[in-house]
């Protein structure tokens, strides 16, 4: 009798360990300010595209870092890419180099630093020329710049003393990136030589000229 009461508690208490419940992990404390501390709160840098309507952009550099790009229309990239320099996939099909100055600028209807790519040319109502005017007078002011085609149309006002003005925002751009924070080439994609071969028309053009060099070669 003993013995079937003692066999039915033994059955019906489990194990020690199983009694015990399960324990959540202790959740991670993340304050906010170190958070923005460790630079991942900081807001991305974004390329600057100018059209028809105007953009309103501050000044505040005439440091620029110079990116090589190619412009491919394919639907896979549909805008610039980074070259790749010695041996570059797009150099190969004959895609056009072209060079641009990125300049940081300071917009003031979205209070944010934007990084603005400048042609290095000086013809008549190219933006370069019309910035440099603007970066000579050594005071705050306000350009209001539209793209018409090949023309940049830039009317300027001063900058109101009581005016948003950016002044700590540029400064914290400036000590980021003199601490090697920002990588402006970086805005525009890169895509590997492997990867451009991927895209159908690139590799239908690098098979018609590297054939028609073989050509070339076997003839001579």
């Amino acid at each position: 009798m003993n013995h079937r009461t003692n066999t039915a508690s033994s059955q019906s208490n489990p194990p020690e360990d199983q009694k015990k419940p399960m324990s959540n992990p202790k959740p991670e404390k993340v304050n906010l300010f170190d958070l923005a501390d460790t630079g991942y709160a900081k807001p991305s840098l974004e390329i600057v595209k100018l059209g028809s309507d105007e953009t309103a952009l501050i000044p505040f550099t005439s440091d620029t870092e110079a990116v090589v790009l190619h412009y491919c229309q394919e639907t896979e990239i549909a805008g610039y890419a980074v070259c790749n320099g010695s041996g570059c996939m797009l150099c190969r099909v004959g895609r056009k180099q072209d060079e641009r100055l990125l300049l940081p600028v300071y917009l003031p209807t979205s209070e944010s630093i934007g990084i603005l790519p400048l042609s290095r040319s000086l013809r008549p109502y190219a933006l370069l020329p019309q910035l440099l005017n603007v970066l000579k007078v050594k005071k705050p002011m306000v350009m209001f710049v539209r793209r018409e085609g090949g023309k940049y149309l830039v009317s300027t006002v001063d900058l109101k003393p009581d005016a948003e003005g950016g002044e700590l925002a540029m400064k914290q751009f400036l000590s980021d990136y003199e601490a090697n924070n920002h990588d402006l080439a970086s805005l525009f994609p890169q895509y590997s030589n492997e990867q451009l071969t991927g895209v159908e028309e690139i590799s239908r053009m690098l098979a018609l000229k590297e054939g028609s060099r073989n050509a070339d070669h076997q003839g001579t």
